[in-house]
């Protein structure tokens, strides 16, 4: 005779409260101090579904409540994770920079602006338009730009982590519904 799914229609209770399993030793509570229900499933499904393990209990889930972001976390995680991209710019701009200048699109650029640009009968260039495109003006707008964006990014998000723990006071926070792995 197969075992009944944990939750099963013949139960007496239809969300109770697990205490099995859940290794914290509070009696089915989790995940800082949370209480994991097991849900019934509204539909009735197949034994061999994909919403249920192989040993027929089905997943584990819990309402969480994102009530507070401290801002020294989120200015730390911040400012590390707008480092990471400041290297992937910087990376990205080199290399965009040396595939486009081995093309010789920068020179043809130049070269465009100056005969636009020059006098009719001059011999001389009006614009050096080949020193805006110089390696050293470029990488230097991109490490300015990039150090720009460290700054704000990480001002921003920590101002941010402030405001939403303003509101999460007001209005409680932002619900979470974490289910344990399969």
């Amino acid at each position: 005779m197969p075992a009944k799914p944990f939750n099963s229609p013949g139960t007496p209770s239809g969300n109770s409260t697990s205490t099995s399993g859940s290794g914290s030793g509070s009696g089915g509570r989790g995940f800082a101090g949370t209480v994991l229900k097991d849900r019934p499933s509204t539909s009735m499904a197949p034994a061999n579904s994909s919403s249920k393990p192989a040993n027929g209990k089905p997943a584990r889930k819990a309402q969480l409540q994102l009530s507070r972001l401290e801002p020294w976390s989120v200015m730390k995680f911040s400012f590390v994770m707008s480092l990471v991209c400041f290297v992937v710019l910087l990376v990205a701009v080199i290399v965009l920079y040396v595939i486009l200048s081995g093309l010789g699109v920068f020179d043809a650029i130049s070269d465009t602006v100056n005969s636009l640009t020059k006098e009719q009968g001059e011999t001389s260039s009006g614009v050096d338009a080949g020193n805006w495109f110089s390696f050293i003006r470029v990488f230097g707008y991109t490490v300015l730009v990039g150090a720009l964006n460290v700054l704000l990014i990480t001002a921003l998000s920590t101002v941010g982590s402030v405001i939403y723990n303003l509101a999460a006071d007001l209005v409680g926070g932002v619900e979470v519904t974490l289910k344990e792995a399969e």
